[in-house]
């Protein structure tokens, strides 16, 4: 199973996150306020895919503590807004591919950007491993 997949029930941070959250902060109070927040996301029913979730504030905060908070707090009212700005950036920016009706162009327009956002978020992935 892939890191950015893996099973977690919430209690704690699995071994991708930990890792990822050690290499972003060198200072060990920032590492201990970000490791408790990203615990408090995956404790509710609703709050799901807390190991996806994690990984991708981790990667939309940018090693900013502050930012971290705040993505916390936007996960745990709807998850998939975190994951549509690590996951897919671009095709989030691209207004037009939310119409009901695509072009055949617009539409492999659409895949092409797929395609980028999902190497990019892979690219990530492997570079945050270290």
């Amino acid at each position: 199973m892939d890191d950015s997949h893996s099973a977690d029930d919430g209690g704690g941070l699995s071994p991708a996150v930990a890792r990822r959250v050690e290499r972003l902060w060198a200072g060990e109070e920032d590492r201990r306020r970000v490791c408790e927040a990203l615990a408090t996301y995956g404790r509710e029913d609703y709050e799901r895919e807390a190991d996806r979730v994690r990984l991708a504030i981790l990667k939309v905060g940018e090693g900013t503590v502050e930012q971290v908070l705040t993505l916390v707090s936007t996960a745990k009212r709807d998850y998939r807004d975190v994951l549509l700005w690590a996951e897919y950036p671009e095709e989030g920016r691209a207004e037009w591919s939310r119409r009901m009706e695509l072009t055949q162009a617009e539409k492999d327009r659409l895949a092409e950007i797929r395609l980028r956002d999902r190497q990019q978020y892979e690219k990530w992935l492997k570079e945050s491993e270290g």
